[in-house]
């Protein structure tokens, strides 16, 4: 078997996997080491693609460590590794639910053009979902590199969630993926489960509101060391873009006015920032720029406390997005906590009196809702979505 992974991360953990398994024979990993959700991929599957590329992403990785001078040996290694595959060779290819991933494993089909092998996908966000979500905790991958190497053992052992691609898929791919290499955008993001192509700046108003949480946060401290900043933005974005194209993005909200900084731009580690006066002002979408036109919010229960989200994208939203008062915050907030108390904690199972629960949980869901449609009216579309589990009985 040959497993074919997007990222280090991914395939640091698939080797402590299957190393753990003590697989016979040894199975062979080629590593994208890339991510394929920021830069150009136009003509990437020939040399001159992958030359526009590299000198693209000379301009927005770090090379302090070497790392940018390692991603190109790693480039020239892993396309060379495909072309010394073997007809007759078993593949798997390790996706997510991403931009990144779903990108890589068409770009990786349309490189085995031509080769009698057989393919199987194994989705990691669904594969995840199904053996270790519950009722009562939960983690969305945002990419498979997420996963630990003891989940990637689970999966591949289980076998439950290998995809053999047919003749028919594998062509449909290629196609996807000559129209991916035709176009000449370079930020892209996974939205209602397809890719979609998005300005370079899509994020840059999300780094401005992660810098003004800090600010208030820390409002003794003037400037944000760098490192923070960016933490915040991955930490909260659902979306896998990287850090490098968070820091090429900052740099140049620096070069425009919105941030002033101190120290040197060598590194991240050297330099902090801070909003300006401009900064303060700039204009703000909140997750998708339909917000800004038309916002739409949805409330519903989560895990966490979370109860507002946009209707467009279903990003979640911050206490700032919605201008309610303090008083009906409050009272949101303290029946959002309430999701999923119908369940056992320790068993996962359903109360004997959960339905009813959950009943009761959606109508002040619903009561709630009405009171920020009359807060919000006629500016703010605003919706209710429940909870969906009264279907599930109780186990004896």
């Amino acid at each position: 078997m040959i497993h074919i992974v997007f990222g280090a991360a991914t395939a640091g953990s698939l080797k402590q996997a299957l190393r753990e398994m003590k697989q016979k024979p040894v199975e062979d990993i080629i590593t994208f080491d890339d991510i394929y959700s920021i830069g150009p991929l136009t003509h990437l599957h020939e040399r001159r693609g992958q030359e526009t590329r590299i000198e693209w992403l000379r301009h927005v990785m770090s090379n302090e460590f070497g790392e940018f001078n390692d991603m190109v040996i790693n480039q020239q290694i892993m396309i060379q590794q495909v072309k010394d595959i073997k007809d007759g060779s078993h593949m798997m290819i390790w996706i997510g639910n991403n931009a990144h991933e779903q990108i890589g494993l068409r770009f990786a089909i349309y490189l085995l053009k031509g080769k009698n092998v057989d393919v199987s996908v194994i989705n990691t966000a669904i594969a995840y979902d199904h053996h270790f979500n519950t009722k009562t905790i939960r983690m969305d991958l945002r990419h498979t590199g997420e996963s630990p190497s003891e989940k990637f053992k689970i999966i591949y052992e289980s076998k439950n969630h290998f995809h053999t691609i047919s003749k028919e898929e594998r062509e449909r791919l290629q196609e996807e993926w000559l129209h991916i290499a035709e176009t000449d955008h370079t930020l892209r993001i996974w939205r209602n489960e397809q890719t979609i192509n998005v300005s370079e700046d899509e994020f840059d108003a999300y780094l401005v509101k992660m810098a003004k949480r800090l600010h208030l946060s820390e409002p003794e401290e003037e400037y944000i060391v760098t490192p923070r900043l960016i933490g915040e933005v991955l930490g909260h974005l659902e979306q896998y873009i990287g850090d490098d194209f968070i820091e090429y993005r900052l740099k140049k909200l620096i070069d425009q006015g919105v941030f002033a900084m101190k120290g040197k731009r060598t590194s991240m580690r050297y330099y902090s920032i801070k909003l300006t006066t401009f900064g303060h002002e700039f204009k703000k979408w909140v997750c998708c720029r339909d917000f800004e036109h038309q916002p739409y919010v949805r409330i519903e229960g989560t895990y966490g406390g979370e109860p507002f989200q946009c209707g467009h994208c279903q990003c979640h939203l911050e206490r700032d997005d919605v201008p309610i008062s303090d008083v009906l915050f409050s009272k949101i907030w303290n029946w959002a906590i309430q999701y999923g108390c119908w369940f056992d904690e320790e068993t996962n199972d359903l109360l004997p009196e959960g339905v009813e629960m959950e009943k009761k949980f959606n109508q002040a869901g619903e009561c709630i809702t009405e009171e920020v449609k009359n807060a919000l009216s006629p500016k703010y579309q605003v919706e209710y979505s429940p909870s969906e589990r009264q279907d599930i009985s109780f186990k004896e």
